[in-house]
Order: structure tokens, then C-alpha cells, then sequence
């Protein structure tokens, strides 16, 4: 054979976050198997490796299925092995396994094209990954333009291994947690997962219309924003609680269980004994990538939605991006320490300690139907209602300041981290809406969102990294043709770019995107690389400075040095790519300009 160079990406099988990029040269007298055994030893330190695997645990250690069988091609995935079996699902040694790694490893032109395409699905069309022909588990990973780290993507197999998981699928933004991906939405029977809803539960972004004008100087703003760190001091806060949830007409699921009743009716009696409520931190921000942002329209594209909405250009709107504070973290860590009635699986026993912790806390779920898990269930959804409300006191505080509080008002407040319970008939792929006694497959299943925008609800908000577009969106059937655009020029360049969804992969209601959308950006850069790079070639202080003003000129108040960096928008994926790859499944309303972005300041009495 003549020589030739295969680009390939070595794995350690126990730990497979370890892995290293190589070149193998390879000619006629090559042993391709002994020379990736001598790189393992070198770059992943594994001086017993012994077998090679490749996705869906397709075995190559015999060297002469490198060159008569053509499994192992440009940008294979090589896991190596010390004698321990494959760490995921195993594929039946069947034909349309052996074709389902031939085409995943030859869809080389993207990032997440790591799977078998459904037979309708047109090119543009994200792709399923199918483990075994005998599994009920399905995932998909909807990124065609949008970069995604393979971590983000081994996260999301692992997962789609838990017990009672029946769909796993990754956003445009899918990107890496600690042990879950973030960007992700699961469904399940039977069984509710904590761990992958995390500790801040409700998450999510409210968008208030505002009396301001859109032609407001953005300096005039973040003069005004002060005062807005630590307990809101200006009213009664445990009332301002109990006003909002016993007004939230929005609880989650439709009809709350009856746990849900006896702990507001607790929560409205008790007060804040033993700070259970922290009362302190409603009406505040926190860390990370939460924000309160004012918006203008920098163009509409869907102009009788936007009338719908009554969404105009000549008023400012503002963004808010929070969630549940320390009561998401309480209902999560009680979880935890009574899980007595959870189930969990050792599949993914790994000799890391630190990491193996994790995924087997990530792997304990609880039966729906035990004290338990209805104990959870109501928990959560007093703390997606306690989420909300934090948003409308945030909305509340920013917009006193700048006298526009009285007339705000709220065009949507959606969650991004919640779990709730819908009829479903997976076979079909259809939402079961009513009570239709004919259908006799449909099943209650729990969709668990991380990161990830609900379809099911209306307008949904996604936005940029500072400094980049926000795009309001309204979902559709994916069999739906998009008229809109990614900005004012290519609107109708975009509509014949956006291609139609196959009927296969979606049967029009939602299913395949596990009614979701992608809830921003998604990171690129995990946050410790984030603060070794600098968006200028100077000092440390000159590119803070460079990071409060935008290249669209808006203002950015962060005066936590390293969270300005943390945040950066290189930090970000694009978020044109995201949007772009969202188009089969969401149409764009309107797109929107950020003027001024709120994120903390030095203050005393600092919420943390």
C-alpha cells in the first residue's frame, strides 16, 4: 500500500477524559497496532495497554482490519485499553453496527457528525446516534455548524446509559459539565435524575418590554445601576415571595402534585424560619453567567409576530438571567442525603476517584412514584416558582433605578433547568395531548432539561456572549420551512439555506429536539482557560478595560476582574452558528443588540 497518514485521537478507556491528538504514518511494512500501542505508553502513560476499540466498542486490535476492512479512517476515535472492557455501549456485532462506525467516522466535516443519519433526514439535518439495534435509547446531538467538544458528547453517551433513560438530546450549545453535559435534554421513565437538573433549579430568562426609549445612552444606564448587590432592603421580601407563587399561573407541571400544595402552604405560614427560604439572596443575580442586560431591536424579522407581541424598535427591553440561588442547592443537596429510595448504576466505574464521584452521583435516580421522588418533584417546583420570582424582583430593582418599574411589561419567563412529566407515545414519536383512551401506548415520561429551552411554550429568548446578538425565536414543527434570517441582510437567503426536517425524524411535534431549543451560546472555553487568554496583546488591566466596552458598542459593568474574564465572548460559541442550526426547529422573530450589560459591582454587603 502506498504511505499515508492517519490523523486519529487516542482515548484512555478508564478515563476518558485523557486524550491526545497524533499523526500514525503507515505504509506496508507498518504495525499500525504495535505503533499506537508505543504512543499510548507516551502521550496517555499507559504502559499495559493491551486492546483498541473504537465508538460502539467495535474491537481493532487485529492490525489487518486497519487495511482490508477500512474501520479505522481520518479522525478515528482509538480507545485503548488495559484489559478492562469498552466503558459504554457495546454495539451487536451486526452489519448495520459495522456501517454505523464507517459512517460516523467519515462524517469528518463536523464536530458532532458522530452517528448514523435517519434514512429521510436531508443533509443539512442533524444526526441520531443508534448504540444497539435492541436499545430503546436514542441520541442526537442537533450541531451541524456549532462547534462541540468531545467531552461534551462522551458526557452525553454516558448518560443515555442510565437506567430508565429513553432520549438523550444535545443542543447546538451542548458543552461540558462537571460530570452531566450542559446544553442537553433527557427523557425517562419511571425514573427522575436530580443530578441533572444540578443546583440551580429554575434557571431560566425573563423579558420585560420598558417605557425606555431604544435611543437611551447606554452610560445613563450603568450610572443608574447601583445598589443592586446584596438583600433587597426596600420591601418585605418573604411577602414578595408569597405573592408571586400564590400568582404563578405558570407552576410546573400543569398540575402540581398534591406535595406541592402542603409545602406552599408551609412555606406561606412559616416565614423564613432557619433561613430556608433565603430570603437574602431573592432579588439578586449571583455568579457565573447570569446578567441583567438592556436590548434593542437591531432588526425584525418576523414582522406579524412581532406586532402579535406588540414588540416595537422604538423601545428598550431588558434581559434577565437567574435562577434559584442557594434554595435551588438546599432542594438538591436534601436529595442527596435522603436517597435511600434512588436507584443507580455502576456502569462507568472509573480508577479517577474525583471523577468516578461524581458520575456516580449523577447515576442515582429516583422512582417517580416513591415518597421520594413526589418529595423531590415538589421541591423542585417551588424552587423553579422561587426562581421566577427572584427574576421579577431582579426586573424589579434594575428597572426602579431607572424610574421605569410601573409599566414594564413581561413578554416571556422560561426555565432552563427543570424536569417535568408529559404524555408521550415514543413509538409513534408523538405528544399525547387530552385524554384519548385509544391510544393505548402513550406513557408518562419525564423531560429533564440542563442548559436547554423549552419548544412547548412560545417565544423563547437565546442569547449571545456580551458583546454579540440575542435573537428572540418562535418554535415550530420541524417540518416547518423558515422564513427568517440571522441578520437584516440574508433574511431570505437564510429561508432557502434552512432546510425542512424529514418526516422520520421528528413526526412534526417536537420529539426529536426533545422540545427544546438551545438556551445561548454554549461555552467553548472552559472557564480556567477563559482566564489565561486575553481578548488584547497587553497587560492583564488593559484587557479588562477592553472587555467593558463591546465591538457593538455597548457597556459591560463587571467589576470582578477574573469573572470579566471568565465571560468573555470568546468564551462563547458563535451564536449566528447556534442559531443557524436551531433554523429547522424555531423561526426568528426579532433580533436583538445589547446597549448595557449588568453583572455585579464592589459593594458592601455583596450577595455571594
Amino acid at each position: 500500500m502506498p504511505s499515508t497518514t492517519l490523523r486519529l485521537t487516542l482515548i484512555n478507556n478508564a478515563k476518558q477524559t485523557q486524550r491526545s491528538a497524533v499523526l500514525l504514518k503507515l505504509d506496508d511494512q507498518s504495525d499500525a497496532v504495535a505503533e499506537i500501542f508505543t504512543l499510548a505508553r507516551n502521550k496517555l502513560r499507559l504502559k499495559r495497554a493491551k486492546v483498541l476499540y473504537l465508538t460502539q466498542g467495535v474491537d481493532v486490535t487485529d492490525k489487518a482490519i486497519w487495511f482490508t476492512q477500512g474501520k479505522v479512517v481520518q479522525d478515528s476515535l482509538v480507545y485503548i485499553s488495559c484489559g478492562e472492557a469498552f466503558i459504554g455501549q457495546v454495539a451487536a456485532p451486526t452489519a448495520a453496527a459495522a456501517s454505523m462506525v464507517e459512517t460516523e467516522k467519515k462524517s469528518s466535516d463536523s464536530a458532532t457528525d458522530t452517528s448514523l443519519t435517519l434514512e429521510e433526514c436531508k443533509e443539512d439535518i442533524p444526526k441520531t446516534i443508534s448504540f444497539a439495534p435492541a436499545s430503546s435509547v436514542s441520541v442526537t446531538v442537533l450541531a451541524k455548524k456549532s462547534f462541540v467538544d468531545p467531552e461534551a458528547e462522551g458526557q452525553l453517551k454516558r448518560v443515555s446509559l442510565l437506567p430508565g433513560m429513553r432520549r438523550v438530546v444535545g443542543q447546538p450549545d451542548l458543552h461540558p459539565g462537571q460530570a452531566t453535559p450542559v446544553g442537553a435534554t433527557f427523557i425517562t421513565e419511571n425514573l427522575i435524575y436530580p443530578a441533572l437538573i444540578g443546583n440551580d433549579i429554575g434557571c431560566g430568562m425573563a423579558v420585560y418590554k420598558t417605557r425606555l426609549s431604544s435611543s437611551i445612552r447606554p452610560q445613563k444606564i450603568v450610572d443608574r445601576l447601583v445598589g443592586l448587590e446584596g438583600p433587597w432592603t426596600e420591601g418585605d421580601p418573604h411577602q414578595f415571595l408569597v405573592d408571586q407563587l400564590c400568582n404563578d399561573d405558570q407552576s410546573l407541571p400543569p398540575s402540581p402534585p398534591p406535595h406541592h400544595h402542603h409545602h406552599l402552604q408551609t412555606l406561606i405560614e412559616r416565614g423564613d424560619d432557619n433561613n430556608n427560604l433565603h430570603l437574602d439572596q431573592l432579588g439578586t443575580l449571583g455568579g457565573g453567567n447570569h446578567f441583567a442586560e438592556f436590548v434593542v431591536l437591531d432588526s425584525i424579522v418576523d414582522a406579524d409576530l412581532c406586532t402579535a407581541f406588540n414588540i416595537t424598535d422604538d423601545k428598550t427591553y431588558l434581559i434577565v438571567h437567574t435562577g434559584s440561588r442557594k434554595f435551588g442547592q438546599t432542594v438538591l443537596d436534601s436529595t442527596r442525603n435522603n436517597d435511600n429510595t434512588s436507584t443507580s448504576t455502576s456502569t462507568h466505574a472509573s480508577k479517577d476517584k474525583k471523577n468516578s464521584k461524581k458520575m456516580a452521583t449523577s447515576t442515582l435516580g429516583l422512582y417517580a412514584d416513591s415518597d421520594a421522588g413526589r418529595n423531590y418533584l415538589a421541591q423542585h417546583n417551588l424552587a423553579c416558582q422561587w426562581a421566577r420570582a427572584n427574576r421579577e424582583l431582579v426586573a424589579r430593582r434594575v428597572l426602579t433605578r431607572l424610574n421605569a418599574e410601573e409599566d414594564a411589561v413581561k413578554l416571556l419567563d422560561i426555565w432552563h433547568n427543570h424536569v417535568e412529566q408529559k404524555e408521550l407515545d415514543l413509538q409513534e414519536g408523538s405528544r399525547v395531548d387530552g385524554d384519548d383512551d385509544s391510544n393505548n401506548n402513550s406513557r408518562s415520561y419525564f423531560i429533564h432539561r440542563k442548559g436547554a429551552a423549552p419548544s412547548d411554550r412560545g417565544l423563547v429568548v437565546i442569547p449571545g456572549s456580551r458583546g454579540h446578538h440575542s435573537y428572540l425565536v418562535m418554535p415550530h414543527d420541524p417540518v416547518e420551512q423558515n422564513a427568517g434570517g440571522l441578520n437584516s441582510a440574508s433574511a431570505a437567503n437564510a429561508a432557502s439555506a434552512a432546510p425542512a426536517a424529514a418526516a422520520d425524524a421528528s413526526t412534526g411535534n417536537g420529539l426529536f429536539n426533545g422540545f427544546s431549543l438551545a438556551h445561548g451560546a454554549g461555552r467553548q472555553w472552559p472557564r480556567a482557560k477563559a482566564l489565561q487568554k486575553r481578548p488584547v496583546a497587553s497587560s492583564r488591566q488593559e484587557s479588562i478595560a477592553a472587555l467593558q466596552t463591546t465591538e457593538l458598542g455597548s457597556m459591560v459593568v463587571c467589576e470582578d476582574p477574573n469573572l470579566l474574564l471568565e465571560e468573555q465572548p470568546g468564551a462563547y460559541k458563535d451564536i449566528y452558528d447556534v442559531i443557524h442550526d436551531l433554523l429547522p426547529f424555531a423561526k426568528i422573530v426579532a433580533i436583538l443588540r445589547p446597549i448595557a450589560t449588568y453583572k455585579m459591582r464592589n459593594e458592601k454587603n455583596r450577595s455571594v
